[in-house]
């Protein structure tokens, strides 16, 4: 029953010139599902037990049934409207609701119409939601000789957008919609200046207080057909990793922060893995590992109050928390502990009440909000 299922809306580019590397031109010109099509896929799914949905397989979702004009293709909110109501109708009862690919460059060109529609996806989706943005560099010259989709100010913009509705925290714990960033090395005119140019870029996000909740950086793939065809992607391995552990270390870290804040409590966390650290993840797109600090049992779904943070995951504790029963290994990591209060309520439990734990063991009432007894 825990399966993300893909719907396909479209298939095709509506760009002019296309990104070096994609595939997308191969399907030509967009081809799109119509909307009863789609919502009859979404009905005959949940009919059969499914309760995951990702509206994903398009280049850009803001195009879909794109409105062709003498200024050529532009978004159009009522189709996209027509889309997650006619989804949500035939799935009333759906667990998750996210999206995949958006084009930066549309929600640049188009603000009104993009505002529009990322409101219409705060309104029928569920919280968590990633809008990934394919910039693939913040470099001008790769940006010339790739064909990529947005210049770097364009992408600030979008994200500035996204951000001005989707920032807010919803009932799962998640910002409703984020954008991410999706970052391509290896590309023609790549030189050891892209990589400065990147960061600065994803600085430059972190330093105006906007929120990213994914930053993927991965090496080209090269495709026979595809205008790297005939160019030999080099990559100098040990300046990427260097750039990549940097980006982890000062962007990744202090933004996961700032998206899941320590004291956040993220709902119905699934536990998926463990060997005296248990991991676990939400459902959705692109989901943030959690790591719960001891053994706990798999396949469950948990309430998770957030502890601490490493680059690309979390740490935290399963709330309520029982501390009459639970581990020194979770009583010290919730919020306001460590090892000392821990060892506190170790000796003293049990306890009869929340009014007790908190006589009973010294400033502890920040840790009172976590517990349950």
């Amino acid at each position: 029953p825990y399966v993300v299922c893909e719907l396909e809306t479209y298939r095709g580019c509506p760009r002019d010139a296309h990104c070096s590397f994609c595939t997308e031109p191969f399907y030509g010109a967009p081809d799109y599902r119509s909307v009863p099509d789609i919502v009859r896929e979404v009905a005959a799914l949940y009919d059969s037990g499914a309760l995951y949905f990702r509206i994903g397989r398009q280049p850009d979702l803001f195009m879909y049934q794109a409105i062709d004009g003498s200024g050529g293709a532009r978004p159009d909110p009522a189709a996209i409207e027509s889309l997650y109501r006619g989804i949500r109708g035939a799935a009333p009862g759906l667990r998750v609701l996210h999206m995949d690919n958006a084009n930066p460059a549309t929600i640049y060109r188009f603000p009104e119409e993009s505002l529009v529609i990322a409101k219409t996806i705060i309104r029928y989706h569920t919280p968590g939601d990633v809008a990934a943005f394919g910039m693939e560099s913040a470099d001008p010259a790769v940006i010339r000789a790739n064909a990529l989709k947005a210049e770097p100010d364009e992408v600030f913009e979008s994200i500035r957008l996204i951000n001005s509705v989707g920032a807010g925290r919803g009932a799962n714990g998640m910002p409703e919609l984020l954008p991410g960033l999706n970052f391509v090395h290896g590309l023609r005119a790549e030189s050891g200046s892209t990589f400065k140019l990147n960061y600065e870029f994803l600085k430059r996000v972190l330093d105006s207080g906007l929120l990213l909740r994914r930053i993927n950086i991965r090496q080209v793939m090269v495709f026979p057909g595809t205008g790297m065809a005939s160019y030999a992607a080099h990559i100098k391995s040990k300046e990427f990793q260097r750039y990549k552990e940097k980006v982890r270390n000062d962007i990744d870290v202090p933004m996961l922060r700032r998206v899941v804040p320590a004291g956040t409590i993220l709902r119905d966390v699934m536990t998926e893995v463990g060997n005296g650290v248990t991991y676990g993840r939400q459902l959705g797109s692109y989901p943030l590992l959690v790591g719960i600090p001891d053994r706990f049992p798999l396949g469950r779904t948990v309430d998770v109050v957030v502890t601490s943070h490493g680059s690309r995951s979390i740490t935290g504790v399963p709330v309520p928390l029982n501390v009459n029963e639970a581990s020194m290994k979770l009583i010290s990591a919730l919020p306001g502990m460590g090892k000392k209060r821990a060892a506190q309520v170790i000796r003293k439990r049990p306890f009869t009440g929340i009014d007790d734990f908190k006589s009973r063991v010294d400033g502890s009432s920040p840790a009172a909000d976590y517990i349950g007894l």
